[in-house]
């Protein structure tokens, strides 16, 4: 799986604020990592995995994650 520590990756840090906060560190992404990402983690899940993903999620959606009734 992708972790966030990857070699080339760089990091900036915000300010320290006035209250002496630690701000957290924010990465900075190229553009098409986003992507690069997704289909890493979508390559580690196996498949016996996905095939337990029911074949109606993405028109369904709301109801697998709300609970709504489901879509015809």
């Amino acid at each position: 799986m992708a972790t966030a520590t990857k070699p080339g990756r760089r990091t900036a840090k915000a300010p320290t604020g006035k209250n002496g906060s630690n701000p957290q560190v924010v990465p900075e992404f190229a553009s098409d990592s986003l992507e690069a990402e997704l289909s890493a983690i979508g390559r580690a899940v196996p498949i016996r995995e996905w095939a337990k993903v029911p074949a109606d999620y993405f028109a369904n959606l709301d109801h697998y994650l709300h609970g709504p009734p489901k879509k015809k």
